[in-house]
């Protein structure tokens, strides 16, 4: 599992980038017909918001654009090993 934070202080603890876009999805006020549906426009507002191309589809590609855009952080595992 693997938490992420929005730039808007949501929190999401997700299994994978599918379940993170379909929780985003749940929690949105335009949540679209379905989740294809639902990438298409977030990638079309964070390329609006930040001005970079964001990839629409597969799941995985859009949430690494949105990491790399800022829009989303993945936090560290808690049970990882300290850091030397």
């Amino acid at each position: 599992m693997t938490t992420y934070h929005t730039i808007d202080g949501a929190t999401f603890t997700v299994t994978d980038a599918t379940d993170l876009m379909s929780q985003l999805r749940q929690a949105s006020f335009n949540p679209e017909r379905d989740l294809r549906s639902y990438c298409r426009a977030t990638a079309r507002a964070s390329k609006m918001q930040t001005g970079k191309a964001h990839r629409p589809w597969l799941p995985d590609a859009l949430v690494a654009d949105m990491i790399a855009s800022g829009l989303v952080t993945p936090q560290p595992p808690t049970d990882a090993p300290p850091c030397a």
